[in-house]
């Protein structure tokens, strides 16, 4: 289907897309830990790492041609009983990545496959195939896209359209998607103004109420996702007696990035393969870690056979450990997020509290207390809210040099929570205390009418305080 004028575009609902209707109903929607725990018991998954960057794009390039893509033996069967012969459970597809092309023919572009010599909607072949087989299936769509000027400081009601669009298109016209994987969003353009956090998740929950949602933040707590991920080429690994829910993403051959590229039939990286997969895959299912093992078809849309023997060998030599225990209690989640209009502090820089920012696409800002105790935070969530039951609180991270990963530095250990309607008288209504370092702290508490929200921190590791982010919300 060919491009819409932007009049059309701005005229049009969302609502109306011809689709294979999913029925909603909340109340039928399992709950956040039974999805998590269904999920984390898949253990180990294809990242099928399929789009145009397979075809010479460069990483974030605009309007790379797209007549050279037609891979006329693309075979969505292959992928899946390869799958199969590793002995894994779902499989993960690129249907947008940066460069925004995509896989399926959308009505909000002409830079998909229904305008290449191809024509033939991949998102289809491949959910058909993976379901044909019992595996589950998830979905990727980068909300960056740099053929459409879809980027910070760029977004208009209509880009904001074409988004909205676009994934309503992936939840509504292949059945039930488990995990919808977003990129391109909070490290590119933050979660507050261009694209908001709150607004997407509503539109994919309301849509997909059985779908997880994984943000690459590359934060390694619950913020702004049902399912943290960790990315394995920069480092990310859960650590010894993790017990969050997640998943890691790996590539242990050569291409074009996560892409296919001419060194992949037979580029191994050094010091990977079969053994160190192996190892990877055992550490990561111990810690309630879903491994992703990156397969990155060719361009006539095949494996090559240095992933057949690859997934077939492993195949051979691993299986579910089936006396894992089952996934602990997550505890409290945020399903409804609150944004926070302003924050004040004792010390620090409290505008680093808000949202963290990378800084020069390296490392995150953090709010860092000067040293003693103790440290006030006062939080303005803009008007008065009933519906706010759950503070998480993020620990410092680090993203560059490598590893990437949570650190112990300034996490909390003990806080007390009060509220206010007015930011001037406050009443207490949590306090929490903690022994051992995390990437988060949850703490609950009733939901009651406020305004302010006052955290109070009187101790922490190495006797300074660090955050790196903040949420509140309802529980849900």
């Amino acid at each position: 289907m060919r491009l819409f004028s932007y009049f059309l575009i701005l005229t049009m609902s969302v609502w109306l897309i011809a689709c294979e209707t999913i029925p909603v109903d909340s109340s039928e929607a399992s709950s956040l830990q039974s999805l998590k725990s269904a999920f984390i018991d898949q253990r180990f998954g294809m990242f099928i790492c399929y789009n145009i960057m397979s075809y010479g794009a460069n990483w974030g390039e605009a309007n790379y041609p797209i007549d050279g893509f037609n891979p006329r033996e693309l075979d969505a069967q292959q992928w899946a009983n390869a799958a199969i012969s590793a002995n894994m459970k779902f499989g993960l597809l690129t249907a947008k990545h940066h460069e925004g092309f995509c896989l399926w023919d959308s009505k909000y572009t002409e830079y998909d496959v229904a305008g290449t010599p191809y024509r033939k909607d991949i998102v289809r072949q491949f959910v058909d195939a993976f379901r044909s087989h019992g595996l589950g299936v998830g979905l990727y769509f980068s909300i960056w896209d740099s053929t459409h000027e879809i980027d910070r400081g760029q977004i208009t009601p209509e880009k904001l359209t074409i988004v909205k669009g676009q994934i309503s298109e992936l939840l509504t016209q292949y059945g039930q998607i488990d995990y919808f994987v977003i990129d391109g969003w909070f490290w590119r353009m933050g979660h507050r103004e261009d694209v908001q956090y709150q607004e997407i998740r509503d539109l994919i929950k309301s849509l997909q109420p059985h779908c997880l949602i994984t943000e690459h933040t590359h934060i390694q707590a619950p913020y702004h996702a049902d399912i943290p991920y960790f990315e394995g080429p920069f480092g990310a690994f859960p650590q010894e007696g993790n017990t969050m829910a997640s998943a890691l993403g790996h590539c242990s051959i050569q291409g074009n990035g996560w892409f296919w590229g001419e060194r992949t039939p037979t580029g191994m990286k050094r010091n990977d393969g079969v053994d160190s997969i192996l190892t990877k895959l055992r550490a990561c299912e111990e810690r309630y870690c879903n491994f992703m093992l990156n397969c990155m078809p060719n361009r006539q849309g095949l494996l090559d056979t240095i992933y057949l023997d690859l997934l077939a060998d492993i195949g051979q030599k691993w299986s579910p450990n089936e006396n894992r225990l089952p996934l602990p209690d997550q505890g409290p989640a945020i399903g409804k997020s609150v944004p926070i209009l302003d924050a004040r502090a004792s010390s620090g820089h409290a505008d680093f509290l808000i949202e963290s920012a990378k800084i020069g696409g390296k490392n995150y800002y953090d709010w860092e207390a000067e040293p003693g105790f103790p440290q006030n935070i006062v939080l303005d969530l803009g008007v008065e809210h009933q519906a706010v039951d759950l503070l998480t609180i993020v620990h410092k991270h680090r993203c560059k040099p490598f590893p990437e990963q949570a650190l112990p530095d300034g996490n909390i250990l003990r806080v007390i929570v009060s509220v206010s309607s007015d930011g001037l008288h406050f009443e207490e209504i949590a306090q929490e205390r903690w022994t051992a370092p995390s990437s988060f702290r949850a703490v609950s508490f009733e939901a009651t009418r406020q305004r302010f929200l006052k955290i109070e921190i009187l101790d922490a590791v190495c006797g300074q305080a660090i955050i790196n982010d903040l949420e509140v919300g309802l529980a849900g």
